[in-house]
């Protein structure tokens, strides 16, 4: 066997050991002599990555993991589960911590959607979020983003004759900051979960400019087609309309109305592909493939965890507002009458103003892009969601 074919494994205690080759590795991996929670690494000069990342290993990983679901178990004539003399719980324990409703709760059987394990990954997304550097990304971009409101009110931004200008201007620089922090978040939250140590500022700008082009390609093309398809959708009614010729009949308001109402049903499933975009920036990342390769992956993930994907993005919507609600409320009383200074300084507010909603909407938006992070990798590469 060949040196190249070493293992080097480090435990969650700490401890590292050396494997003489891949074999010898899932030998002992499926013996359970090695912890499922360890990293391996072909070199010293290699980073340490998870077991269930890598090839060689995921799929023995992902059997031990199937074993130790817990299986169907046996019921009494009454329909309960017999008490097992192995439990960890003692029948003085239990008669002091009865079981919940939701903990009778079989996921396998009653094919629960599983809000639970979605919510520990957002939770732990927002963990992630809260670190240092992700909230500096963000307050940056929220300052810049802050910064373009304010220039708005400029004299030659205000000028009429300078008005598509001045729209070309601002969407461009709210794009490009948008672009950067994607990528830049997108990036320092996938090198910590797959090296599982902080990410280096000099790997997070590797290869930058190229993710913010393959992301607002893939921007453009998912959102202007859905854009054009809303506006389609609302044109096909007037199409139907017969105009300064005439009336309506009956059969043509039949047929008006009822390809409106469907255009209207459309245009309700169209709306959330906006969100789904989100999970792109991830996949560019993950998969470092190009454009129409991550768009013709992200079609395929959405078809097979359609649903999981709204629930999560749903949930993550609804956390990231319940994080940032806070600090909007903090900035609100600087923005209602009440609060009016003097008329030469009113610019000066102004500018105050649109700062610190940059500000208060930094950590929506790290928390946002971080946890789109999660959810792409949880759905994609899960023990439950491998193929």
């Amino acid at each position: 066997m060949s040196q190249v074919d070493f293992w080097y494994v480090r435990f969650p205690d700490g401890r590292i050991l050396r494997a003489a080759s891949t074999a010898v590795l899932r030998q002992e991996l499926s013996a359970r002599r090695i912890p499922l929670g360890s990293t391996v690494r072909r070199s010293p000069s290699d980073e340490w990555v998870s077991l269930e990342w890598t090839q060689e290993f995921a799929d023995v990983v992902e059997e031990l993991m199937a074993r130790d679901r817990p299986s169907f178990a046996p019921t009494t004539a009454l329909g309960t589960p017999p008490i097992a003399p192995s439990s960890s719980r003692s029948a003085n324990a239990t008669a002091h911590h009865s079981a919940t409703v939701g903990s009778r709760l079989d996921p396998a059987r009653l094919h629960l959607v599983g809000m639970r394990g979605c919510l520990d990954e957002l939770l732990a997304a927002l963990d992630s979020a809260l670190a240092p550097k992700k909230l500096l990304l963000g307050l940056i971009a929220g300052l810049l983003l802050g910064a373009l409101l304010l220039l708005e009110r400029t004299a030659w931004f205000t000028h009429p004759a300078h008005g598509p200008a001045v729209a070309g201007v601002l969407l461009a620089g709210c794009f490009l900051v948008f672009e950067g922090l994607i990528a830049l978040l997108t990036r320092l939250t996938y090198i910590e979960l797959a090296r599982l140590r902080p990410a280096r500022w000099r790997e997070v700008f590797d290869e930058a400019e190229r993710l913010m082009l393959w992301v607002g390609v893939s921007k453009l093309i998912v959102w202007g087609t859905v854009g054009g398809l809303v506006v389609l959708l609302r044109w096909l009614p007037y199409w139907l309309d017969p105009g300064t010729e005439g009336v309506w009949s009956t059969s043509q308001q039949l047929l008006a109305g009822s390809v409106l109402a469907l255009a209207m049903f459309v245009e309700v499933l169209v709306w959330p592909v906006f969100v789904f975009w989100w999970l792109l920036p991830p996949l560019l990342v993950v998969e470092g493939g190009t454009v129409w390769s991550s768009l013709w992956q992200w079609l395929i993930l959405l078809r097979r965890h359609l649903g999981q994907v709204f629930l999560y993005q749903a949930m993550a919507i609804a956390l990231g507002v319940l994080v940032t609600t806070p600090f909007l409320l903090g900035i609100a009383p600087l923005f209602l009458p009440a609060f009016s200074p003097p008329e030469a300084l009113q610019g000066v507010a102004h500018g105050t103003r649109c700062l610190l909603l940059g500000l208060a909407c930094a950590p929506l938006l790290t928390y946002w892009i971080t946890s789109n992070v999660f959810i792409y990798l949880n759905l994609r590469y899960g023990a439950d969601n491998r193929h």
